[in-house]
């Protein structure tokens, strides 16, 4: 099976805007799949180089802050190497919660692929959760904790919710782990920054994953390579939409003007619940275990 370039370059720019933004990646490109005509699944490999594409985008975006805490992690001074390892921690420990929630009900989350009516209620669930996150955003007047005031019971809250993302397909990740980490009693700041360091570890494991998924099944992940131009191109184009998105979202969560997404959200979700069934009978597409 391939993808074509043109294919390509629409579902990289699904990925690296839906990625980030609150309104589920899984459910948007299950739904591009589902109208493209003659889509059949590439494979593993392209699935892969989209999530290095909105990887890099975290990675460039944050630059500054990565390339800071990497340093202070073997910095002479004692407070900068214990902030940064403590960073480091929080971002290992909500990744392990996401696992210890997110393996054992995997089957339940494969059953749920392509369901489209799930994804539906998932969404209007998402609406539900951002119309809330954006009351305790806007009301809160410490302007709750920074960053570094970051308790490792919040990371282990914001990487449990994280999995909703990957068991129930229409749970946005980015939206779920901001609401959380608001709810929680981060800044939006923190909450909006501990959401996007987060992904780069969790997109990483959930890769490795995949791959020994495929390896075990001995469909590795470069069996379906005959395409890998337009793989790469729709790569770039993921990490380039990506790297906007992320800009653009941390804005809005800062600002807390987060009711375009629960209108949006709340839309799709009631047409997909509506709709549903006629869109499930003629899905042949598959979404990936990558949190989203």
């Amino acid at each position: 099976m391939s993808v074509s370039v043109g294919q390509a370059v629409l579902l990289g720019a699904v990925q690296g805007l839906t990625e980030f933004l609150p309104v589920s990646s899984t459910a948007h490109l299950a739904l591009t799949q589902r109208f493209l005509p003659g889509f059949a699944q590439p494979g593993i490999l392209f699935d892969i180089l989209l999530h290095v594409g909105t990887l890099a985008a975290v990675v460039v975006q944050f630059r500054e802050r990565l390339a800071k805490t990497l340093a202070d992690l073997v910095s002479a001074d004692a407070g900068a190497r214990r902030g940064a390892w403590k960073l480091a921690g929080l971002l290992l420990l909500a990744v392990a919660l996401t696992g210890a929630v997110t393996l054992p009900l995997k089957k339940v989350a494969v059953a749920n692929m392509g369901e489209f009516r799930l994804m539906g209620g998932a969404l209007v669930a998402m609406a539900v959760l951002l119309f809330v996150g954006q009351r305790v955003g806007t009301a809160r007047r410490d302007g709750g904790r920074s960053l570094e005031e970051m308790r490792p019971r919040d990371a282990a809250l914001v990487g449990a919710f994280q999995s909703l993302s990957a068991i129930f397909h229409g749970f946005s990740r980015s939206g779920n782990t901001i609401v959380t980490g608001l709810v929680s009693g981060l800044s939006r700041r923190a909450a909006a920054e501990f959401s996007f360091l987060l992904s780069i570890p969790t997109i990483l494991a959930a890769a490795a994953v995949e791959n020994l998924h495929a390896w075990r099944h001995h469909t590795g992940p470069l069996a379906d390579g005959s395409s890998l131009p337009a793989y790469l191109v729709g790569m770039a184009v993921s990490a380039v939409v990506g790297y906007f998105a992320v800009g653009f979202l941390l804005k809005v969560v800062i600002s807390m003007r987060l009711t375009p997404f629960v209108v949006y959200c709340a839309i799709l979700g009631v047409a997909l619940l509506v709709f549903g069934t006629r869109l499930e009978s003629g899905f042949v597409g598959e979404i990936s275990l990558v949190v989203r």
